[in-house]
């Protein structure tokens, strides 16, 4: 029998854009997903976003309109408390006890895993998904000894519980830094994200706001 997965893919998505969407779509193909969660932090335990956390989730759902599988998850919004990946991923756990948990970062991310909150635990909570990014190369030598140790290739055959693959992906120019930089100067974003009107209108990365 088949098992059971369910993808996770959290972020600040400050603002979301083309790149996440991009993301999400590959992580749920790649790894034949039935459905990926994209969660927003609430509070993030390394960086506080200038807008709210209430606001992020809204934008998310509405650039996931008419996504197949994507769905919007607000567990940490609604939270308001700083968010942990492992505290949200023993909850998922617990919601769904016979699925393994498939869940996604980005390259640098991977390479700071050993400042997050029970790290070499969550190595052991799922299948952990990599995003080749730049930076990707420049891991701390106990992040690649878990990786040599854990390291399988990126396809549906081989998710299980503990292990890490990459998922290859061409370098992407967006990013939400990129976004805010274009809005705070007033240009348009519509070629970085799929809800630039509603952006702009917000005027919430708008210096004169």
């Amino acid at each position: 029998m088949q098992q059971r997965t369910l993808g996770i893919y959290g972020g600040t998505f400050n603002p979301v854009h083309f790149g996440h969407l991009i993301m999400a779509r590959a992580f749920r193909d790649s790894f034949a997903l039935p459905e990926v969660r994209l969660i927003p932090t609430g509070t993030p335990p390394h960086r506080v976003p200038e807008v709210s956390a209430l606001q992020r989730l809204e934008w998310l759902k509405a650039a996931l309109i008419g996504e197949q599988d994507l769905i919007a998850d607000n567990r940490e919004v609604k939270k308001g408390s700083v968010s942990f990946t492992f505290d949200t991923l023993t909850e998922l756990q617990q919601e769904q006890p016979h699925s393994l948990l498939v869940w996604l970062i980005g390259g640098d991310s991977f390479a700071h895993l050993p400042s997050w909150y029970k790290w070499q635990e969550l190595l052991e909570m799922g299948h952990l998904v990599v995003v080749n990014r730049p930076g990707f190369d420049e891991l701390p030598f106990e992040i690649k000894r878990e990786f040599a140790k854990r390291h399988v290739e990126a396809s549906p055959q081989a998710l299980a519980q503990g292990k890490i693959s990459v998922l290859a992906l061409p370098l992407m120019s967006v990013s939400s830094t990129a976004v805010r930089e274009k809005l705070a100067r007033g240009e348009d974003v519509s070629d970085l994200s799929p809800i630039a009107t509603i952006l702009r209108q917000s005027g919430l990365y708008s210096k004169n706001t």
